[in-house]
């Protein structure tokens, strides 16, 4: 029996008949920091411009007191000459402030005023932009007396706009709104520079209109002094001389506000019946109580049945072809 034997058989191994096994390499780990928020203003989308090529006034809006009615007085119209008014972000009962911005007003205005990223925010606890101690910010507007002109095509005038809009208890946003709905704590109104070129030729129209009604009446004295009357709400002598009585309402018609009235009363069509009842008054042909006009004669009220006769209802009672004969019998008594 053969012996085994003792000694490791040695194999004889190729190892190119072994196949090679690629072993991947473990990657470190990396620990995953939060990302940081943005210092500069930065967004995924478009941004559009707030902007717009217009110019506007505000203007302080005048208001006569008991105490002042000169329009050339220093304190007229409510407001000193060198008096001054500032507005500021209005602040909610909560104590946050009012958000005159759009978000994509306040992304727009952050990026073309070179501002931090949310800059503009009213949330902001600390260096808040709206806070009027917050010195460099354009965070309040002055107004005086004296128009302020603003550029709305101006980031800061833009924003200096966004919060006089704001304030809108004191500022009217456009002459229409002031007109429309008057309020009595409006001290300012926004006007347009369209609006502002249309009223002035708006005036300039008007007195043009009125110069040519002036003209046709300039030398009947009646009417002038009819005209004055209502004008100055107060009684004019029959013994004023015509000159003066022309020169006082061409000043009236120079004045752009006094222009519409002015065209108002010469195209009123009862105007001739009206001038008629203020001579017969005088003459003692009317008598006059209070706001009414009755014949002297009889005593009868000038109206309709049920009527009130004042001014305008007089003047139309006459003017009816029914009536007719108490006209001329009225004409007649004048000019006997």
């Amino acid at each position: 029996m053969a012996k085994k034997s003792s000694k490791k058989e040695i194999v004889d191994i190729d190892l190119d008949e072994i196949p090679m096994v690629e072993v991947k390499k473990e990657e470190p780990k990396v620990e995953q920091k939060p990302k940081p928020q943005p210092t500069k203003h930065e967004t995924s989308h478009s941004l559009v411009s707030c902007l717009r090529n217009e110019k506007v006034i505000v203007r302080h809006i005048p208001k006569e007191t008991g105490m002042v009615t000169d329009p050339r007085h220093i304190l007229y119209g409510g407001l000193a000459e060198n008096a001054r008014r500032t507005f500021v972000v209005p602040v909610l009962r909560n104590g946050a402030y009012v958000n005159i911005l759009t978000d994509n007003e306040k992304e727009f205005l952050e990026n073309i005023m070179g501002l931090e990223y949310n800059a503009l925010s009213i949330y902001k606890t600390t260096n808040n932009y709206w806070d009027d101690s917050n010195v460099g910010c354009v965070n309040s507007v002055t107004l005086t007396k004296d128009d302020l002109h603003l550029d709305l095509s101006n980031p800061e005038d833009y924003i200096r706009y966004k919060i006089l809009l704001a304030n809108k208890n004191y500022i009217a946003p456009s002459m229409k709104e002031l007109e429309d709905h008057p309020k009595a704590t409006y001290q300012f109104v926004i006007v347009g520079q369209d609006t502002e070129v249309n009223r002035a030729k708006l005036k300039m129209s008007l007195s043009m209109q009125a110069v040519k009604e002036f003209g046709k009446i300039e030398d009947n004295f009646d009417k002038l002094r009819y005209l004055l009357q209502v004008l100055e709400g107060r009684p004019v002598s029959p013994n004023t001389k015509i000159d003066f009585i022309q020169t006082k309402i061409y000043d009236f018609i120079q004045n752009g506000r006094d222009s519409k009235r002015v065209l108002s009363i010469l195209q009123d069509p009862l105007i001739d019946a009206k001038v008629l009842i203020g001579k017969a008054v005088e003459y003692g042909i009317i008598s006059k109580r209070g706001d009414y006009y009755y014949l002297k004669a009889d005593g009868s009220a000038i109206c309709e049945p049920g009527q009130d006769p004042t001014l305008n209802v007089a003047a139309e009672y006459l003017n009816s072809p029914k009536h007719q004969d108490t006209l001329f019998a009225i004409q007649g008594k004048l000019n006997s």
